[in-house]
C-alpha cells in the first residue's frame, strides 16, 4: 500500500526542515508526493525530493511526485528536471 504526502504551496528554502522530517517517517511503502497546492518549489526543496525518490528506488519501492502544474513545472523546467525525471530517475 502507498502512503500519500500532500506538499504544502510554498516550498522554499525555510520549508525545507520540514518537508525533509514529514518525508522521512514515511519509509516503509510506496510514497505518492500529491503536489496540488505547490505554487513554487524552490531548489533545495527539489533536492530533497530527489533524496528521497532515490532511496526509495534503492529500497526498491515506487515514489510518484503527482499533480504538478504548469507553474511548477516551469520552476522544475527552470533547473533541467521533470516531474518523471524525480520520480523515475531519468535524465
Amino acid at each position: 500500500m502507498a502512503e500519500t504526502l500532500s506538499l504544502d504551496a510554498k516550498l522554499d528554502l525555510s520549508a525545507a526542515p520540514a518537508l525533509h522530517a514529514s518525508l522521512l517517517p514515511l519509509t516503509n511503502d510506496d510514497l505518492v508526493v500529491d503536489a496540488t497546492q505547490v505554487t513554487h518549489l524552490g531548489a533545495l526543496c527539489t533536492q530533497i525530493l530527489i533524496a528521497t525518490a532515490n532511496t526509495a528506488r534503492t529500497a526498491g519501492r515506487g515514489f510518484h511526485l503527482i499533480n504538478v502544474n504548469d507553474r511548477v513545472l516551469g520552476q522544475l523546467g527552470a533547473m533541467g528536471l521533470t516531474p518523471e525525471a524525480i520520480s523515475e530517475g531519468t535524465p
